[in-house]
């Protein structure tokens, strides 16, 4: 069972020490090390933190953390953004994913499908779906980035524009109300440029815990995306401002209704 005291004390630690240790957390709270590791790992998930060996540390908010601890992050928000993202497939699509974890969780739910057309700029998202479906898969050229295996720069943009998508589904590293949608590195901003223009509808992923946050680059204003899945509904501020931009909001709450109005987009 979740104890939100304790979890509440080893947050303003962190805060405080920026660093907090397994042992000394058991001590503190005389429990077992097993239930710290628990907590930490429950607060890894929340984004509070980042596991490291013998303990945790505060996350860098101006740095996107490496693909392996983003995917550890909002595990169960991701599969739903998985899940209600898919609902705008249609077999025989072509589709753009990008490099992220909820486009990853998508791949996993592209599975069910054999004749999609997908290209992609992530050696994880291309290694999963050629092995795990009969869809058609075209991995984009490019340097390997190696904290998410993702291929960037000049050829990866340059191939990316020889095609035109059905649907190009991207992540994000933020969403401000002023600024639209923002990422942490020119890269991504760079293709999910390109990628707004070359499809018939431009789908963006971000978990509730995206918004509000402000990174370094502005890579797209709301007015140039067709959709953004999320997992819960997003503040009203937000809401309002996505809504002026003709924005459509998919999110658990009204899935049902806007995937059968968007599927036909």
């Amino acid at each position: 069972m979740i104890n939100q005291p304790r979890l509440d004390e080893i947050k303003r630690v962190l805060s405080h020490d920026k660093r907090v240790r397994v042992t000394e957390l058991a001590q503190k709270f005389v429990v077992s090390e097993e239930t710290i590791r628990r907590d930490l790992k429950y607060l890894e998930e929340q984004g509070v933190l980042r596991r490291v060996h013998g303990g945790a540390i505060l996350p860098v908010p101006s740095e996107e953390q490496p693909l392996q601890i983003r995917s550890r992050i909002k595990p169960r928000a991701k599969l739903r953004m998985g899940q209600l993202a898919s609902e705008l497939v249609e077999e025989g699509m072509a589709l753009f994913l990008d490099t992220g974890t909820s486009t990853l969780a998508l791949a996993q739910q592209l599975t069910r499908f054999s004749r999609l057309k997908i290209v992609t700029n992530s050696l994880d998202i291309a290694t999963l779906l050629t092995q795990q479906s009969e869809n058609a898969v075209t991995l984009t050229p490019g340097r390997v980035r190696r904290n998410d295996n993702a291929l960037i720069g000049p050829h990866t943009l340059d191939f990316a524009r020889q095609f035109h998508y059905d649907i190009a589904f991207m992540g994000i590293g933020a969403v401000d109300r002023e600024n639209g949608f923002m990422d942490y590195e020119e890269p991504e901003a760079l293709l999910r440029r390109v990628l707004s223009t070359h499809c018939r509808q431009s789908v963006i992923l971000a978990d509730e815990g995206k918004f509000g946050l402000r990174t370094f680059i502005n890579t797209l204003p709301f007015s140039a995306v067709d959709t953004l899945v999320t997992n819960a509904p997003p503040p009203a501020a937000f809401v309002a401002s996505l809504e002026n931009a003709h924005v459509n909001i998919l999110h658990p709450g009204n899935a049902a209704d806007d995937a059968t109005r968007l599927s036909g987009i």
